[in-house]
């Protein structure tokens, strides 16, 4: 049942296993033993653990030192890791410095988002005058129960 399952989704049934009912199912236990074993898994497991606490200790000082105004190469030369290469380190730094930078940007509103909102905001109105005086046309009445599903639509 669980051969066709990757390493991580393994690690994943497993998990869910040990915390739900406090013992693996013993198929899962069989495929384990397939691929290096029991104490191999689990030191598979505990390895992904410190490499999460690591990451999340390395992207809150990304975040911390890029708040202070420094640069991608100051941030580089401040944090160091005693787990990671610094190949790794350094790939990990510019990735979620690149993420952090695209978030911040994607939040922050300037004059031309502005500018772009009020044109969609007239067009808008333009659109919604032209349909409603082109069904008054048309049908010589309005038929205001049609408004209902656009009203939800936007």
């Amino acid at each position: 049942m669980y051969s066709k399952f990757t390493n991580e989704d393994l690690i994943e049934a497993y998990s869910s296993m040990i915390d739900y009912s406090g013992k693996a199912d013993e198929s899962i236990l069989i495929e384990i033993e397939n691929r290096g074993g029991l104490e191999k898994f689990l030191q598979e497991i505990e390895q992904k653990k410190i490499n999460k606490v690591e990451s999340d200790r390395v992207l809150n000082e990304i975040i911390k030192l890029n708040k202070e105004g420094l640069s991608l190469e100051e941030i580089k030369s401040k944090i160091s890791s005693a787990i990671w290469t610094k190949q790794h380190l350094n790939a990990f730094i510019e990735n979620r410095y690149i993420k952090h930078q695209l978030f911040l940007s994607d939040k922050t509103i300037d004059k031309e988002l502005i500018s772009q909102s009020l044109i969609g905001m007239i067009l808008a109105s333009i659109a919604g005058t032209g349909v409603l005086s082109l069904s008054l046309i048309v049908f010589k009445f309005a038929h205001f129960g049609l408004l209902v599903p656009v009203y939800f639509i936007s």
